[in-house]
């Protein structure tokens, strides 16, 4: 297991670890799919439930929520000012929950869990692989990143853990 530590913001080559991590969960979406939308304007909540896949997407108004579930599951809350998407995708879990920060949150594959949580304003985005988490939280939370393919990346804090196969790769603000 390699595990590269560096500190400061998220770095290029942090970014080209996110475009080759997103380049590996590309896959072929099955038949069915849910799209779940509650856009600004006024308080407003979309579930969609479709054997096992769903999608829900909530706000209180001023932000703005959508989520996607293909074959797998996706949810979105926003609160506050934000704008927050979240999409699962064959089997993976993506959830993202924000207060007036952009987040979004993707996971593809079966066991794939990813995570995002923004209590404050920021700039975030978690993706997992098949039997994967990730989690990403405000400055006071943890970073994590288990499993064979994983990203979290808080872009406004630097915090971020990228994982693919044995390497390991974290920021440390």
């Amino acid at each position: 297991m390699t595990w590269v530590k560096m500190s400061g913001r998220v770095s290029a080559v942090g970014a080209l670890m996110a475009a080759a991590l997103g380049g590996a969960l590309l896959t072929a979406a099955p038949a069915h799919s849910l799209t779940c939308s509650a856009p600004p304007g006024a308080p407003a909540e979309s579930v969609e439930i479709l054997g096992s896949e769903a999608c829900g997407a909530t706000t209180e108004g001023p932000g703005g929520a959508w989520s996607y579930g293909s074959g797998g599951v996706g949810f979105a809350d926003s609160r506050g000012d934000s704008r927050v998407g979240a999409a699962g995708l064959d089997g993976g879990v993506g959830a993202a929950e924000s207060a007036g920060g952009l987040l979004a949150a993707i996971g593809v594959g079966a066991g794939s869990l990813a995570l995002g949580v923004l209590d404050q304003p920021g700039v975030a985005f978690v993706a997992t692989g098949p039997g994967s988490q990730a989690f990403i939280g405000d400055a006071t939370d943890p970073v994590l990143c288990e499993g064979e393919t994983a990203l979290a990346a808080n872009v406004t804090t630097g915090q971020g853990c990228f994982v693919y196969g044995s390497f390991r790769y974290t920021t440390m603000p």
